[in-house]
């Protein structure tokens, strides 16, 4: 069987969450999957291609586009071509059993009855178009989420949440809607680094602190957020700061020159954060906020459990099904439920130690290798 896997999306410099989930994956499936040949992808200029990761395994091989990737998906929306399929015959040959992959939504192009296999994360830029940029809102419109879910021989989602948004929503026949979870890396974990240290001095970062690590954009209810830690400093007189740990977008540019004098002082912003970063800022936090209006999984939960870190996150959507009863989960909508959420937290230890328990034996249930396998699993019976 040979699998072609659309990568276009890991020739960004810094990889979401998204990337991260398709990293992981493919590391995954190469480890487990000696047999099959995977063909890898991707397009844009030659300095976008430096950003891509590199596989050393003998049935893996990229394929690499040399054009800039508004002229590809002009030439796609414009004419249909190149398609996908036809691109990959012309440069290896024909293989009769091919499957295409897409872990993320992108434009794209196909001859009729190729199969394929489409990652949908969430739908996030259905229910909740509000709070996405015009620009944000034309390309997701442009990759045509709706038709590609309805032709696709298979849908993976993250969560019974999400499967149950792609089938209501789309439309889409529960029987090609698969839940697989996504895992955890090893390299979270609650035991301290030398590392950390280092990473505690470099972000020069308090010694008591709530984190938020993820898109400093309106879904994550970043003001929300601000608001309840303010509430709580002040009525607590506990010297809590806010830990940001993401990039930065106009929403959170706006939101940050409104701060008062006093938010300033406690509140940190991180800008984006590398992966190999992102453990110790979990291990040195006291608590991970994460209070989004909507996910498709909520990778963040997971990583703060595996680190030993206990988390308040929503009620909504997927979270609570990640989460399980290892969290808090708050009503997003409302601040004093968030600060309300931190008092009950922060003032007993006992809950902290029962958080933290429950969450690293949460997290046995999530690993990359059943990711990998559930996932070949249903390459093999298409």
């Amino acid at each position: 069987m040979r699998l072609v896997i659309d990568i276009r999306h890991l020739t960004k410099k810094e990889p979401s969450g998204v990337g991260q989930y398709t990293l992981e994956l493919l590391k995954a499936l190469f480890d487990l999957d000696k047999e099959n040949e995977y063909i890898l992808f991707s397009s844009g200029s030659e300095r976008a291609r430096e950003n891509l990761p590199t596989f050393d395994y003998p049935n893996v091989k990229i394929i690499h586009l040399n054009i800039p990737n508004r002229l590809l998906n002009a030439s796609l929306l414009a004419t249909g071509r190149p398609k996908f399929d036809e691109l990959i015959t012309e440069k290896i040959g024909h293989h009769e059993k091919t499957i295409f992959f897409f872990p993320n939504l992108n434009i794209l192009s196909l001859s009729p009855n190729t199969p394929y296999v489409l990652t949908l994360h969430d739908l996030s830029f259905e229910i909740f178009s509000h709070l996405y940029n015009q620009k944000d809102r034309w390309w997701h419109k442009l990759t045509r989420p709706r038709e590609l879910a309805q032709n696709a021989q298979a849908i993976i989602v993250p969560s019974k949440s999400a499967a149950n948004d792609v089938h209501l929503i789309f439309g889409v026949p529960k029987e090609k809607i698969h839940v697989i979870q996504h895992g955890v890396e090893p390299r979270f974990s609650k035991k301290i680094e030398t590392q950390d240290f280092g990473i505690n001095s470099r972000y020069h970062l308090p010694k008591n602190f709530a984190l938020f690590i993820g898109t400093l954009e309106p879904r994550k209810n970043i003001k929300t957020i601000i608001e309840a830690v303010t509430k709580y400093r002040q009525e607590n007189k506990n010297d809590l700061h806010l830990v940001l740990a993401g990039k930065p977008t106009k929403y959170s540019d706006q939101l940050f020159q409104n701060l008062t004098k006093e938010q300033k002082q406690f509140i940190h912003q991180l800008g984006y954060v590398k992966n190999q970063d992102r453990p110790a800022l979990y291990r040195l936090a006291t608590v991970t906020l994460f209070p989004s209006l909507y996910e498709g999984f909520g990778l963040p939960i997971l990583e703060s459990m595996t680190s030993g870190t206990p988390v308040i996150t929503s009620n909504t959507s997927s979270m609570p099904e990640v989460s399980g009863s290892a969290a808090i989960c708050v009503d997003p909508y409302n601040s004093n439920d968030l600060t309300a959420a931190l008092h009950e937290l922060l003032s007993s230890e006992e809950l902290q130690n029962q958080k933290i328990a429950a969450g690293l034996e949460r997290m046995k249930d999530f690993d990359w290798k059943k990711t990998a396998e559930k996932t070949l699993e249903i390459f093999t019976s298409l």
